[in-house]
């Protein structure tokens, strides 16, 4: 059967018939006809954890090593002109690029030099199937991990980046970012007043403060909320008995 298919169809805001249409149609049986919205998107979260390999479960099992440790972290953060799948910040910038089973590498080479002009230690997150593929690919400095079910194995460990680029840096701040952070919207100005070291700092507490009060949210209602409704509840900061009507 395609689980893929059964994953792209579903959407945390589905309403309870059109939940049970799609279970329904996709294994043909009538038995959820009775499930509440919770229990027919809990029947869909957990064919999904035991028959498919995408990103969604990497990016959960990504986000439960960061959840009780003091980071804040976030997802699809802009970097460049690419997007680290989950990002967390604390003393240090960690950015981790997901490539599941059924993702191609074909941008990775790409995004591998956005993250290391703008993070400290990169991470790509694969599927054990890419790990001759990504080796050649990327740089010595970037790690490297895979899950075996629940299990991170660290294949390789990041290194600060010896790319980090203060102007580059710079253009993750928005205007009012700026301002608070360097009292300036002026990149040039910003730049002959502040060295390496303090941008960088910058960049982090300003990141931190972004993102605090939505990671927050998810930790504090993590048992409520399905894993594969994860970054649904971060962007929204949605109570999850809202959305699943419990």
């Amino acid at each position: 059967m395609d689980y893929s298919a059964l994953v792209r169809s579903y959407n945390t805001l589905s309403y309870t018939n059109q939940l049970r249409e799609l279970l329904a149609a996709f294994f043909q049986t009538n038995k959820y006809d009775e499930l509440s919205k919770y229990q027919l998107a809990k029947t869909v979260n957990d064919v999904a954890f035991k028959h498919y390999e995408g990103e969604q479960i990497l990016k959960y099992k990504l986000a439960k090593e960061f959840r009780n440790i003091k980071y804040v972290a976030a997802f699809e953060v802009n970097a460049k002109n690419s997007r680290t799948d989950f990002l967390a910040i604390n003393g240090d910038s960690k950015s981790f690029e997901i490539k599941s089973k059924i993702d191609t590498l074909r941008r990775l080479n790409k995004q591998v030099r956005d993250y290391r002009d703008v993070f400290e230690f990169n991470t790509v997150v694969i599927d054990k199937t890419h790990l001759s593929s990504v080796i050649e690919i990327i740089p010595e400095y970037y790690g490297i991990w895979y899950f075996i079910g629940n299990k991170k194995i660290v294949h390789r460990e990041a290194k600060c980046s010896p790319k980090i680029n203060p102007i580059e840096q710079l253009g993750l701040f928005n205007k009012r970012e700026l301002l608070k952070s360097f009292g300036s919207v002026d990149i040039n100005e910003i730049l002959e007043s502040n060295n390496s070291a303090k941008i960088n700092n910058e960049l982090k507490e300003m990141l931190k403060k972004r993102y605090a009060n939505r990671w927050r949210f998810v930790q504090s209602n993590w048992d409520q909320i399905l894993p594969i409704d994860l970054q649904f509840f971060f962007n929204t900061n949605v109570k999850p008995e809202i959305i699943y009507g419990v």
